[in-house]
């Protein structure tokens, strides 16, 4: 960029020249120019992301919704079947557990769900607000730069011929134009290799958290089947034994029992 800088203020002089033998001629500022390029071809480069982001995460958002269905169903069906092992007075128990589980996963999810529209809101506005200061600092050193140039040499161009004027302006005029061509082939190149890189990395870390949400809940459904088979186990011996118990009372009392003659 600081070729192209250079140029300009040569181009800028030549104008200088031109405007000593009596011609005024407004330059366009080929920064400001620029700037303008840059920001719309960077526009349509975010706007691709975002478009390629929100497909692949509303896609990810369905495949973790039918993970955690699955989830919940296994974790259902688990209970089912231990529950008809025991008593059907057990069952209400159980079915309440599950119910209280799969209530903490939807409300972690929606939780989950609603703070992260908010998260990449505050990560995108920090990004743009970083980028605007770069982009005045580097605007005002230019016009600075320019500035300075003009003042430098605008006295020794006021003396130079017409024929050498114009010699100098076609040179210098190709020259920028050269410039401006690599520079816009430069900035294409890094806007592809950061889109790249900024796909994969919103990609990555999105699949990063799914899979140890997921991974979260499988291990709090597996604990919550442990506990409630656990519970019906528990609860089957202590009937178990109380029925026992109550039918050793009956034999205990047999030699008790007083037969009435005939």
């Amino acid at each position: 960029m600081k070729k192209v800088k250079v140029k300009v203020a040569a181009g800028v002089v030549a104008v200088g020249m031109v405007a000593s033998m009596g011609t005024v001629f407004a330059a366009t500022d080929a920064g400001s120019q620029l700037q303008g390029w840059y920001l719309n071809a960077s526009n349509t480069v975010k706007e691709i992301i975002s478009g390629d982001f929100a497909s692949y995460q509303a896609e990810k958002q369905a495949d973790h919704k039918k993970a955690v269905e699955g989830i919940t169903k296994n974790a259902r069906e688990d209970v089912r079947d231990a529950g008809r092992a025991e008593l059907a007075s057990t069952n209400e128990s159980i079915n309440a557990q599950v119910e209280k589980y799969v209530g903490q996963i939807n409300s972690k999810q929606a939780a989950i769900t609603g703070a992260m529209p908010g998260e990449y809101n505050r990560f995108v506005s920090e990004t743009n607000g970083t980028t605007n200061g770069e982009v005045a600092k580097t605007g005002a050193a230019n016009e600075t730069s320019i500035n300075n140039a003009i003042r430098n040499h605008n006295n020794w161009y006021q003396g130079q011929l017409t024929t050498g004027v114009n010699e100098n302006t076609a040179t210098q005029k190709a020259v920028l134009e050269q410039e401006i061509a690599s520079t816009q082939a430069e900035l294409k190149a890094l806007l592809a290799g950061e889109q790249t890189e900024a796909t994969n990395e919103v990609k990555a870390h999105l699949d990063s958290k799914l899979a140890a949400l997921q991974a979260q809940l499988q291990t709090l459904a597996n604990k919550g089947v442990a506990q409630a088979e656990k519970d019906i186990k528990q609860k089957g011996d202590e009937l178990l034994k109380a029925s026992l118990s109550e039918l050793d009372s009956i034999v205990d009392g047999i030699d008790g029992l007083v037969v009435a003659p005939n």
